[in-house]
């Protein structure tokens, strides 16, 4: 994206910018961004750059120190913890809610993205595997009119994989395929307190997945 942005919202355009050079690691962890550099490489002037940097402050990306700078911040598991028990949370609760409306297209739907997930995860191929994961996750809470929920959730996944990760754990993403299978099983039973369980006492729980998320999320960090 190189020159001038003509974009109707540039703030969110230079907010995507952002995101696109964390997740190919053009910016890291514990870095400084420079807003004057930026701001020139894209020919646009810092206001709506601060927009955008005080976007990603809400999200947890960065940190907006005055006088000093913008530092890109590590996610910490604490930070994981508490992401896992608020998505799982509010998940359980919109499928519980919504039970009667998810439909068999709506389970085809998952059946296919859960499968696809399942192929890229034996083909060793995780380049797509969030952005499948993210599609499925969606196919039931779309399902919901809640938008708040929507919108609250969905910067908490994106920050969970914030930056490009380098040892996806092949054993524990086909364990989240198999949660995936046991919940689309109680969605076609129109078991939604199940449904809603498996979400939010497997899934979405840290302290069921901790073994595998500390792992991740260290290795990751170490070789960061």
């Amino acid at each position: 994206m190189d020159g001038a942005l003509k974009f109707s919202s540039l703030s969110e355009q230079v907010y995507s910018y952002l995101r696109k050079e964390m997740l190919q690691g053009k910016l890291t962890p514990g870095s400084t961004i420079n807003i004057g550099e930026i701001a020139k490489h894209l020919g646009i002037s810092k206001t709506p750059l601060r927009d955008a940097l005080i976007h990603l402050e809400l999200e947890g990306f960065v940190t907006i120190i005055p006088r000093r700078g913008v530092l890109v911040n590590e996610l910490q598991l604490h930070e994981v913890k508490d992401a896992y028990e608020a998505i799982g949370l509010i998940e359980a609760s919109m499928v519980e809610t919504n039970i009667e409306r998810i439909t068999p297209a709506h389970i085809r739907t998952l059946e296919q993205l859960n499968q696809t997930m399942i192929q890229d995860i034996q083909a060793n191929d995780f380049s797509r595997l969030f952005v499948t994961n993210l599609k499925f996750h969606s196919v039931y809470v779309d399902v919901s009119e809640n938008e708040f929920l929507k919108q609250f959730i969905l910067p908490l996944k994106h920050r969970l994989y914030d930056f490009p990760r380098k040892n996806y754990i092949a054993e524990w993403e086909l364990s989240n395929c198999e949660e995936h299978r046991q919940f689309i099983e109680f969605l076609r039973q129109g078991n939604g307190k199940e449904a809603a369980s498996v979400l939010r006492d497997k899934h979405w729980s840290y302290e069921y997945q901790k073994q595998f998320i500390d792992t991740f999320y260290e290795a990751n960090r170490d070789q960061g």
